[in-house]
């Protein structure tokens, strides 16, 4: 990307936090209930409250004979559309643990997170929906990059807040999921109006 004289990037942009985030733990939740049931994930619009994306994620047994060293995942959209993903479990250095990590779609290299949007780059600050993917792949950047969290004021003003707040914004806190392991602990949510299309984005 493009930056500005104080190193700060300018064009099209959308931050990773502000995009719905699957967390490779959530997926882990769900693989590792010994029930072997669905798992219902809902990401709500933090001051609306409507319901920007929905998920239905269960173990997708089908290619377990082909790839033992994997677990596959059925994420099913509202919509109608499915991807299937893998997880894989690696050797932590200390104590012989395992950390579990999502092999990203498009990409193939193993992740902490899937993102369903990516950047549309005719837009300064929008998305649109696309197939699960890495950060890297949907072209998401997050909120500390190229300074974008340091307040630069331009006017006495700027100069007079940023003395009272100081130099820096606070870091965003990222979207995920609400975790339902019954989807019926889920029908009053479903209930609400659901959001699907290009998104302009002002979280």
């Amino acid at each position: 990307m493009v930056r500005d004289g104080e190193g700060r990037f300018i064009g099209p942009r959308i931050n990773c936090e502000n995009v719905p985030c699957l967390p490779v733990q959530a997926l882990g939740w769900m693989l590792d209930d010994p029930r072997n049931v669905p798992y219902l994930m809902i990401w709500a619009h933090e001051d609306s409250g409507k319901i920007i994306e929905a998920v239905r994620i269960a173990p997708f047994t089908a290619m377990q004979d082909e790839i033992p060293w994997a677990k596959c995942v059925e994420i099913k959209r509202a919509d109608g559309r499915t991807n299937r993903v893998l997880t894989i479990e690696r050797p932590l250095p200390r104590n012989g643990g395992k950390a579990r990590l999502v092999i990203c779609p498009q990409c193939q290299h193993p992740r902490r997170a899937l993102y369903p949007w990516k950047l549309d780059p005719s837009k300064r600050h929008a998305a649109f929906i696309t197939g699960w993917r890495c950060r890297s792949c949907a072209q998401l950047r997050y909120a500390s990059e190229g300074g974008a969290l340091i307040f630069r004021p331009r006017t006495d003003l700027g100069r007079m807040i940023r003395a009272v707040e100081g130099p820096k914004k606070d870091r965003p806190e990222w979207w995920y999921p609400y975790v339902y392991a019954d989807p019926r602990n889920a029908e009053a949510i479903l209930s609400r109006p659901m959001l699907f299309g290009s998104y302009t984005l002002y979280r």
